[in-house]
């Protein structure tokens, strides 16, 4: 019986031990993080959560980086968009994107607002800097 206790207390440090230095925190912005630096460790979870409308055709889509192939973050989810709770046609919600730190590294994330048919100027701009230590 001690044999066995002492065997899971050394588990359970080993565990604990290996746990220092891996964080996983959820980070959560929105518009008014536009422009900012947000530090973040690994394992962390940035949600960037952006206004819009559905209804109106104009969709919040990531325009940078074009490609996450040695980015210090990886996808989760990008552009679930999520209704307003009042449940009426029509109503405002918000494009919300997930993204994991995987690495240390710097990157900058890019959106634009606008209709995905539309060639025309995107209506809104929103980017923010990660920065994974």
């Amino acid at each position: 019986m001690n044999k066995a206790r002492s065997t899971l207390v050394v588990a359970f440090l080993a565990a604990a031990f290996g746990l220092v230095g891996c964080s996983l925190f959820t980070v959560e912005i929105d518009e008014s993080s536009a422009g900012s630096i947000q530090r973040l460790d690994v394992g962390d979870l940035l949600v960037v959560r952006l206004s819009g409308n559905a209804t109106t055709g104009y969709e919040w889509a990531r325009v940078e980086p074009t490609a996450f192939d040695d980015s210090p973050v990886q996808i989760v989810e990008e552009g679930d968009y999520q209704a307003d709770a009042c449940g009426l046609v029509g109503a405002p919600g918000e494009f919300v994107f997930r993204y994991r730190a995987m690495q240390q590294g710097t990157v900058t994330i890019a959106f634009e607002h606008r209709r995905p048919w539309e060639t025309d100027q995107p209506i809104e701009s929103y980017s923010v800097t990660v920065w994974v230590q």
